[in-house]
């Protein structure tokens, strides 16, 4: 496991092992191939495939957009991350999801302090419940293998985080 800078120094990714590039560039890739969104929308029975693929294409573009002002206006990504449950608000470590009203795209972090979070994947959300679907059930397995390992790494918070990242350069 590795971490990537996305919006230094607020945000950053999981780059896994087994993955070419790190969870926000895969995702944003997998999230504009027309392609992978057409058998995506027929594995999962969407009825109208091409206005599902042009929704996606639209909510990625509205999320890059949106990190990006937060960024370039020095605001905090906590106007786009919310916990998962209203039990993660208060913890350490919290688990959060990213969205913006009317997109069924979330990207998925760890909460490391109020103004740094780091992603650990995304999914289309395709049921209510994360447990409801192969994919979100399978977002919420990262997000707690990410949160087990930045404790096993001593990270309780952004400075540690940090020293963690000094560590790996």
């Amino acid at each position: 496991m590795k971490i990537v800078s996305i919006f230094e120094p607020d945000l950053y990714a999981i780059h896994y092992e087994n993955e070419q590039y790190d969870e926000y560039e895969r995702l944003m890739d997998l999230w504009t191939d027309v392609n992978y969104l057409q058998a995506y929308a027929k594995n999962n029975n969407v009825d109208d495939v091409y206005g599902f693929i042009e929704d996606i294409l639209q909510h990625t573009e509205a999320i890059q957009d949106f990190l990006e002002k937060l960024s370039n206006n020095k605001e905090p990504f906590g106007y786009y991350f919310q916990p998962l449950q209203d039990s993660e608000r208060r913890k350490v470590l919290s688990l959060q999801k990213g969205k913006i009203r009317h997109n069924q795209l979330r990207l998925y972090a760890v909460k490391l302090d109020d103004t740094c979070y780091l992603i650990t994947g995304g999914a289309i959300k395709m049921s209510q419940k994360m447990e409801e679907h192969p994919d979100t059930a399978n977002e919420l397995v990262k997000l707690n293998k990410v949160r087990t390992y930045l404790n096993q790494n001593g990270v309780s918070d952004e400075s540690s985080f940090y020293e963690l990242l000094n560590e790996d350069l």
